[in-house]
């Protein structure tokens, strides 16, 4: 779960410093003058240069300053104490959220800049599809373009949001993050975090309304373009992204409906033909180490390729990185995976996630095995995601439907055999979901 760094106090300074970044960062695309760079305006004179444009936005989403490491496996889960860190390391300050260290603050200014450059270069994109000559385009590839990028301006204000700014909850009337919709030298305001909420699923509603005709949902055959899709911002993650959304929102009506779509899914289709659906347990449970689904890919609903995946995770999740490496201890892994209480050791995320190396266990579920077809995917929505949500929204209302939702989690990983007591509460319900976030 991402953990609120709105404490390391980013005041206007950084909402200035973001725009000449995100200025700067765009002409790393294009530029106006360079002979060695292309023009703005011939770039998108045709279908390719909208798709070079996005593929430069996931590339960028791949670095360590993002979701290659500060944004996915990195600084937020160590906020989050998802590890026991060294204290001699580079992770002992932000685990103690001293959010002024020296290393620490270049660790969040990375993560705010680089996503406000990813956005910067959404809004070019966006810019240009509204002014671009609809002959260019192959059939539906311009309602596909316009999806993903209004999509990933929602998600990655959303991460921002839920990173830099105080929870609708918490104060509704606080200042959001700024919302940028325009590649513009000037300052953007900012806005309640009520308002710039409504501007997130403002984008996410657009972006699935966009991606309607989405292969991957329309398909006769959606599995098909799976491989293809789910390395994209698809349809299913624009819905995921809303149930997301309102329910940070608190508005569980909404959270609930579009979740409820996502879990629909795999209950709906022929197995073969699914978009996503649950791991297979027993291809699990028979695989050799390089060719076990660590991961459950299957379960991905958006995923990154992260091609330096090789160099992160065999470091950061092996004895080689010394006091920077990453893991739960022992005794905190037994814990999270409630290994002598309710789950006793079956949990497949226990089994298959955790190797010794050197002296000590690892999560190996993170490593890059050689010869396997699992290298370098990381996930950003998860189906399992959309279950959690509903059982939060259920949990008062339909307190039982909400255990059920659980259990079916549970099923998948090889704890079908000990499902939760149907007679848990409110409150028993969340803790309980608070536990499937860490696992």
């Amino acid at each position: 779960m991402m953990t609120n760094i709105k404490q390391s106090k980013f005041k206007a300074f950084i909402a200035a410093a973001l725009l000449v970044g995100s200025m700067s960062s765009c002409n790393d695309w294009l530029d106006v003058s360079p002979k060695s760079q292309i023009k703005e305006e011939d770039h998108f004179k045709t279908e390719n240069g909208y798709k070079d444009q996005l593929t430069g936005v996931y590339t960028a989403m791949t670095d360590q300053k993002m979701y290659g490491l500060q944004m996915g496996i990195g600084l937020t889960e160590v906020l989050s104490h998802s590890y026991d860190v060294d204290v001699n390391g580079k992770w002992r300050y932000p685990s103690e959220f001293n959010y002024t260290e020296a290393g620490t603050r270049v660790q969040i200014d990375s993560i705010w800049s680089s996503t406000y450059k990813c956005i910067a270069n959404l809004n070019v994109m966006l810019r240009n599809l509204d002014k671009a000559d609809s002959t260019i385009f192959s059939t539906n590839s311009y309602h596909v373009y316009k999806g993903e990028a209004l999509g990933l301006r929602g998600f990655l204000h959303l991460e921002m949001m839920r990173l830099y700014a105080a929870s609708p909850a918490m104060d509704a009337n606080a200042n959001g993050v700024p919302y940028i919709t325009q590649y513009s030298p000037e300052i953007v305001p900012q806005k309640s975090v009520s308002a710039t909420m409504q501007l997130i699923v403002d984008d996410l509603l657009e972006a699935r309304r966009q991606l309607s005709s989405d292969s991957i949902r329309t398909s006769a055959t959606p599995y098909l373009f799976r491989s293809s899709r789910i390395s994209r911002f698809n349809y299913y993650a624009a819905v995921a992204s809303l149930a997301r959304a309102y329910l940070w929102m608190g508005d569980k009506a909404n959270a609930l409906k579009y979740a409820n779509e996502i879990i629909a899914v795999p209950e709906n289709t022929v197995l073969s033909n699914r978009p996503f659906r649950w791991v297979d347990v027993t291809a699990v449970e028979a695989a050799q180490d390089y060719q076990t689904d660590h991961a459950f890919t299957p379960e991905f609903l958006f995923q990154l390729k992260i091609n330096t995946w090789k160099d992160i995770a065999n470091f950061y999740f092996k004895a080689i990185g010394g006091t920077s490496s990453l893991s739960p201890s022992e005794i905190k892994a037994r814990e999270i995976y409630e290994v002598d209480s309710k789950a006793y050791g079956n949990d497949y995320r226990f089994l298959k996630g955790y190797q010794i190396d050197g002296e000590k266990k690892y999560l190996c579920k993170l490593w890059f095995y050689d010869n396997s077809s699992y290298n370098n995917l990381y996930p950003m929505i998860r189906m399992t995601e959309a279950f959690y949500i509903a059982a939060e929204c259920l949990k008062d209302s339909d307190p039982q439907r909400a255990i059920a939702l659980l259990n079916e989690v549970r099923k998948a990983r090889n704890l079908g055999s000990y499902p939760l007591s149907t007679n848990l509460n409110s409150s028993d319900i969340q803790t309980e979901i608070w536990k499937e976030y860490r696992k």
